[in-house]
This record gives C-alpha cells, sequence and structure tokens, in this order.
C-alpha cells in the first residue's frame, strides 16, 4: 500500500468513523421501548363502575386511568364519568389492577379538574401499583416519533399494548391537540412518550373518528371511522401539567372561573379594517347575562375585547382560533380574581375592570328528588334551565329530569314531560324540591283527592296546565 495514499485517505477515515461513533452513541442513548413498557404499563389501572338511574336501569362502564400516587389517586378521562351523570347514579366504583389474579379495589370519586378534561378517583386502601413518574417530560414536535401504553379490553385480560405513531399536526385549541396518523396510539387517557428519549410527553384524547365517503350504489355516503382502543390524537403535557401536580386527597368541587358571556365570536378582518385594529385577534362579545360578572363589570354586547391585563390572549387571524385562545386565558383565572379588559366599544378605546366569578352548578350535581308513585324525577332549577327559556335567573321552581312510563305522570291527555319546569303545585308555588315534595306527598294523602295539577313551562317558554291523576 502506498504511504502517501494512505495518508490521504486517514481524513476520510476519521470522518466516516466519527460518524459511525456518533450513530453508536445516539443508538445508545435512545431508550429501549421494550424494557420501559412493562414498568409504564404497571402504573395503569382499569376503572369500573356501575351507572343506574332511579328507574333501576344499568350500564356497566370501564376504562383505563393511570395512578398519580401511593395514596392510591387515580387520573381517568372526562369521558368515562361525564359532567352530565349525577354523582348519585355512580355505584360500585372500583380499581382493578391488571396483573397476577387482577384484583379489585373499592373507591371513592373525588372531583373533576377545572379544565373539565379529567376526574380524579382514589382507592380506599393502598395500591398494589406503581404511580407513572411526571419528572422527565418532553416537549412535543412536529414530525416525532411518539409511543404510548394502554390497556386492552376484558376479553383480552386487560393486557398491555403499544402504539408507535409520529406526530403531523399540533392544533392550538384551548388545549393544545396533537395528531398523529389515524388510529396510531391506544386508548383514550393512555401516556404518550418521546420514543427517542422517552420522556412522557402527554395523554391520549378519546377518538373523535375519522371521516371518510363512501360510495354505495353511485350516492356518496360520509361515515365515520372510529377505533376506541386506538386513537390518533394526544394532549400536550403542557396543557394539564396543573392536574398532575395539585393531586387531591379528598372530595372537592372545583372552582371553576365565569365570566357570563355567551356566543363570543372571533374578529374579522372587515372590522379589524373598519376600526383600524392593527392587531391580529379580538374577540367580538355576544351575549353579556345580566347580574353576571362581565355585566356588573360594564362590559356590553358587541364591545371588542382585544387585550387581557395589557396584552393580547391571542396572535392568530383566524377567527375560531381567537375564540379558542380566550377560552384557554379565562382558564387560566380564578374565582375572586381582578382582571383589566382593553375593549374597543364604537370605535372608541376603554379598560374595564371585572372580577371572575365562579360558575354556576351544573344540573347533574343539582339535589335530585324521586317520587315512586307518580313517577317523577325533579331537580332543583339550574341556572341553565331559567336562562335557555328566557326566564328571570331568580326563576323558582323543579325541573324535571325523568318521567316514567306507565305512572300516572305520563298518562293522561296532559302528561308530563322531561324538560318542563314545574312551577306550581295546586296553586301552591314551588321553590324548590324540598317544597315539592311536601305538596306532592300532603296532595297524595289527602282522602278523595283525583288529581294533582302542576303549572308547568315548557321547553318553549309558553306555561301549561298538568293534570296527574291519583286514582
Amino acid at each position: 500500500m502506498n504511504y502517501r495514499s494512505t495518508l490521504h485517505r486517514i481524513p476520510a477515515l476519521m470522518c466516516v468513523s466519527a460518524a459511525i461513533l456518533a450513530t453508536c452513541l445516539t443508538a445508545a442513548a435512545e431508550p429501549n421501548v421494550a424494557k420501559l413498557v412493562p414498568g409504564i404499563a404497571r402504573s395503569i389501572v382499569v376503572v369500573q363502575y356501575t351507572a343506574e338511574n332511579e328507574f333501576h336501569k344499568t350500564n356497566k362502564v370501564s376504562g383505563q386511568g393511570i395512578v398519580l400516587n401511593k395514596k392510591g389517586v387515580v387520573l381517568v378521562s372526562s369521558d368515562l364519568i361525564p359532567q352530565d351523570i349525577p354523582l348519585g347514579y355512580i355505584h360500585h366504583l372500583k380499581i382493578r389492577i391488571a396483573q397476577g389474579d387482577m384484583p379489585k379495589f373499592s373507591a371513592q370519586y373525588l372531583g373533576r379538574t377545572v379544565d373539565g378534561l379529567f376526574c380524579y378517583v382514589r382507592a380506599l386502601k393502598p395500591l398494589p401499583a406503581t404511580p407513572l413518574r411526571f419528572s422527565a417530560t418532553g416537549k412535543p414536535y412536529l414530525a416525532e416519533r411518539v409511543f404510548s401504553v394502554g390497556r386492552l379490553g376484558k376479553d383480552q385480560a386487560y393486557g398491555a399494548f403499544v402504539g408507535v405513531n409520529r406526530i403531523k399536526a399540533m392544533i392550538p385549541l384551548v388545549h393544545t391537540l396533537i395528531a398523529t396518523d389515524s388510529f396510531g396510539l391506544t386508548d383514550a387517557n393512555s401516556p404518550v412518550f418521546d420514543y427517542r428519549t422517552g420522556k412522557f410527553i402527554g395523554l391520549t384524547v378519546p377518538n373523535p373518528g375519522d371521516g371518510m365517503i363512501l360510495t354505495l350504489l353511485g350516492r356518496s355516503v360520509p361515515v365515520t371511522l372510529r377505533d376506541n382502543q386506538q386513537v390518533g390524537m394526544f394532549i400536550g403535557y403542557n396543557s394539564f401539567k396543573q392536574d398532575l401536580t395539585d393531586i387531591p386527597t379528598k372530595r372537592f368541587v372545583a372552582k371553576i372561573p365565569w365570566f357570563g358571556t355567551l356566543d363570543s365570536s372571533g374578529l374579522r378582518s372587515a372590522v379589524r379594517k373598519l376600526y383600524n385594529i392593527k392587531q391580529r385577534s379580538g374577540l367580538m362579545v355576544g351575549q353579556v347575562i345580566p347580574g353576571m360578572p362581565a355585566a356588573k363589570g360594564g362590559l356590553k354586547s358587541r364591545d371588542i375585547i382585544l387585550t387581557v391585563d395589557g396584552k393580547p390572549f391571542a396572535h392568530t387571524p383566524v377567527a375560531a382560533l381567537m375564540v379558542e385562545r380566550f377560552e384557554h386565558r379565562m382558564q387560566q383565572l380564578k374565582p375572586g380574581q381582578v382582571i383589566k379588559l382593553g375593549i374597543l366599544r364604537n370605535g372608541k378605546p376603554k379598560t374595564i375592570t371585572i372580577t371572575v366569578g365562579q360558575a354556576p352548578t351544573p344540573p347533574s350535581r343539582l339535589p335530585r328528588y324521586y317520587d315512586r308513585k307518580i313517577g317523577l324525577v325533579v331537580h332543583n332549577l339550574a341556572f341553565i334551565d331559567a336562562y335557555s327559556r328566557k326566564l328571570p335567573l331568580t326563576q323558582k321552581g323543579v325541573y324535571v329530569v325523568l318521567v316514567r312510563n306507565g305512572k300516572p305522570a305520563s298518562l293522561g291527555t296532559t302528561p308530563v314531560q322531561p324538560g318542563y319546569i314545574i312551577t306550581r303545585v295546586d296553586d301552591h308555588r314551588v321553590d324548590n324540591i324540598v317544597a315539592f315534595k311536601k305538596l306532592v306527598t300532603k296532595a297524595q294523602t289527602t282522602p278523595g283527592k283525583p288529581e294533582i295539577v302542576f303549572e308547568v313551562i315548557k321547553g318553549d317558554g309558553r306555561t301549561a296546565a298538568c293534570h296527574v291523576s291519583l286514582n
């Protein structure tokens, strides 16, 4: 071999060796996903309960949860325990460990997160499960390779399974949604990790399904493809990290910030030009509910909100995303907090001060009463029950949730319907379920009384009288 030619080749050989070394080091730095999965899977449990209403109609519910700490607190998707299910309907809440003999542990519901994404449940006894580690977290990026770990269904003995995919889009809504290729990840509420570093980066969300057009007999029919065990979307850790750090230990009711406006819209380019607005984003205020925080602070319909505490809340020119970013900014507030809104009213700038309120109690969390004899389930009147009918917010009455078929309330020429508001019983005013129960019980125990007359407000706001036979 020629000595001189060898010298000329040394730099090239060094470059090749360096490249090989860098490749080896990179490969060594990458985690062994196969070894990581068993440890992650030990943090994923199965949460089960029976949903049963007043008429004893039942539904078995099951989904996966993530163990957060050694006290047995488990995070589950709000899709598993929906906002509109009354807590009284949740029976036999259990946490099942998907290992060995798959033991069950009794649990209690703790509460829902402020952002509405998750609920917490807690085992009544220590769980033989490993809490998921959230200390090593990464930031998602486009084209990143990711993997998630979930649990299969009961028929597959709740075995662990893995989904591997790449990030194809990041969507900045109220929460940043991160989309991967269709059906690439695991079940809802699965932890997602960076494939290269093994760092935790998010949680999968319920599968919204992928749309496609199917041609049948010459007709184009839109269909939705969905696989609940293989989703294609997750939420980035930064959108919900507070939910993983402020872990509750006892029952609580989330204090959700409330502004008191409805039907607001993003700022259109035509409006920006009309008022010579330089910034990209703003919010055109829709309805301002009387007596609520926004109204008390002086906000009016068709005001244009440009800043919150002196800063723009969004920088996007897309009107729909402006609304999403404003809602995201509002979710970061707390009831009682004072904020300053920079607005434009009739083309003139103005600053108003608003004290953030607390969202009204949802109907599902209000006290309920079931009268078995006449077959009615009612709850105390909720804010939305009155407001949706354009009734005064001081309106009194009870809301009819359910009517049992075959019972007196469902019979006759003027049956009671779900969605009615009962305001009077036999010409006596009804303020709440306590008054309703007292009046109905009295009517049923009055000798010779043939019927009860309910004065109601229908869904369209009209009033009517419903005659319920007691014979």
